[in-house]
């Protein structure tokens, strides 16, 4: 998903007014990294609520490349697989394994925590009910896949509009401060 303000952009040079180019270019890539912050904490409220995980494991899932002068964007990319049932705060029962996944605690019956074959990782396993000999692995959600189910697209939209044109007004004012301070 990228963060593109060009819509935005026009009206928020009309509010600034005459400034030089090199403070309108300087500012543009502080707004839009001050936004694009905003927009990936945003993101992972939005991701934590959704699924149940932790706000720290869907952070490690989630890249940012900022904006620079001359490559002018801000993007994320939010790149996972389905995430194992451990992820989401499991725990060994009687029963099986109670798990808040999707932010409901609910009971895999028959399930058990074990090592992972290859990594040795804790992970939720389950027997195959053809085959009793076999197990399987319990997954939960996909954060890509639940990022476009909330339709946060339309969410940041929303974000970027309203705040774009103040961090851009802001972060003129301070480069030509800055400036200002310079030639004294």
């Amino acid at each position: 998903m990228e963060v593109k303000v060009n819509s935005n952009f026009k009206k928020a040079l009309r509010d600034v007014g005459n400034v030089p180019r090199k403070y309108v270019q300087k500012a543009m890539v502080t707004a839009l990294n001050k936004v694009g912050a905003e927009v990936v904490t945003q993101a992972k409220r939005e991701l934590k609520d959704a699924t149940g995980l932790k706000a720290g494991v869907v952070a490690k899932k989630i890249k940012k490349d900022k904006a620079r002068r001359g490559d002018e964007e801000y993007s994320i990319f939010i790149k996972s697989r389905y995430l194992n049932v451990i992820e989401f705060g499991a725990r060994q029962t009687k029963r099986g394994v109670s798990a808040k996944v999707w932010g409901k605690r609910k009971i895999y019956r028959g399930a058990f925590i074990g090592g992972g074959r290859n990594s040795g990782k804790r992970l939720v396993f389950k027997k195959l009910k053809d085959d009793p000999k076999r197990i399987e692995a319990l997954h939960g959600a996909s954060l890509p896949r639940e990022f476009h189910r909330q339709d946060m697209e339309s969410i940041f939209k929303k974000k970027i509009k309203t705040r774009f044109p103040i961090l851009f007004k802001r972060a003129v004012e301070f480069h030509l401060m800055k400036a200002q301070s310079r030639l004294r």
